[in-house]
């Protein structure tokens, strides 16, 4: 009698925790293939998140979109089919300048627009994630063009990464006009990272005040459930010159030889001597994303994407 009462009880239990899980944010993912992405590693992962995005496409001088390595491809769809995961190819410009010439000709965004399309379909995409970046602000109606174009051709899912409005270099974000892009896609990925990098002196990559400015201010433009939150996985050092860019699991390393303190960004801070000069480190930690998976679920965004997969200490 009692182990029927045990194993009730557990049933119940496993239930509740199913139930709790599927009420947090839905998790997305950034796959950049390398060495490290192995089938072992990536099946290790794969129950993490519903959503993934592989890089490694290009929009090409003519529209073509160019693939980096199709077996590498291949192998991601397979495994992430095997798995029931949700899976985006990213696709970006060759160059912010190659960018500019395929937005500023009606012919090449409707000719782009047409390859894109049917590629998704091709390979099996449930959708695609677009991740434009560096155009200048005047290109913004240009985009919308574009997105229009696409449309028309595919009527799939239609997702875009976005510069944070809030706090962030105006020449980068203005490019990413909301009042455009919101009407045009079906969701975005708000990259609250690089907060700080190269573009400025030392200073936290992520801030988690700074993250909630600029989620109160999409939430003018477009609904929580559409909006998905960057978060990153990885930090920069500073050591007398340009940032270079270190991997939370690195940071990780480095904060067991040194004191870290924790900022009042959310992210770990620390610094060390190397051949006599002084180097900065903030890092987004696991700590860093999970008060940013919080602010997530306190908005009821439709989840966070990290940037990105292996990075993570």
């Amino acid at each position: 009698m009692n182990l029927t009462i045990q194993v009730i009880t557990l049933i119940l239990l496993l239930r509740f925790m199913a139930y709790a899980d599927d009420l947090k944010p839905a998790r997305w993912g950034y796959l950049v293939p390398g060495p490290a992405l192995t089938d072992t590693y990536l099946e290790s992962v794969m129950g993490l998140y519903s959503v993934l995005t592989m890089t490694g496409f290009k929009i090409g001088e003519t529209g073509d979109i160019i693939v980096e390595s199709d077996s590498i491809t291949n192998r991601i769809i397979s495994i992430t089919a095997k798995y029931h995961v949700t899976l985006y190819p990213l696709v970006s410009f060759k160059s912010a300048a190659q960018g500019h010439r395929i937005l500023s000709s009606r012919a090449l965004r409707e000719k782009t627009a047409v390859k894109l399309s049917n590629f998704i379909r091709s390979k099996g995409f449930a959708g695609v994630h677009l991740d434009f970046e560096y155009l200048p602000p005047e290109d913004a109606g240009k985009l919308g063009h574009f997105l229009e174009s696409l449309r028309r051709e595919y009527s799939g899912k239609i997702t875009m990464a976005v510069f944070p409005p809030v706090g962030f270099p105006e020449k980068w974000n203005r490019f990413h006009d909301l009042n455009i892009i919101a009407p045009r896609v079906d969701e975005i990925v708000l990259m609250c990272y690089d907060y700080h990098g190269n573009h400025t002196g030392p200073g936290p990559v992520t801030d988690i005040r700074w993250a909630e400015q600029n989620i109160k201010r999409v939430l003018e433009r477009i609904r929580p459930s559409r909006i998905w939150l960057g978060i990153p996985a990885y930090g920069y050092r500073w050591c007398g010159g340009k940032a270079v860019a270190l991997s939370a699991r690195e940071g990780a390393r480095l904060t067991e030889k040194y004191s870290p303190a924790r900022d009042t960004s959310g992210t770990l801070r620390f610094f060390y001597s190397d051949t006599g000069r002084t180097c900065t480190v903030y890092i987004s930690d696991k700590q860093t994303r999970s008060l940013l998976q919080k602010l997530a679920s306190d908005y009821n965004l439709a989840g966070t994407a990290l940037w990105r997969i292996g990075f993570e200490d």
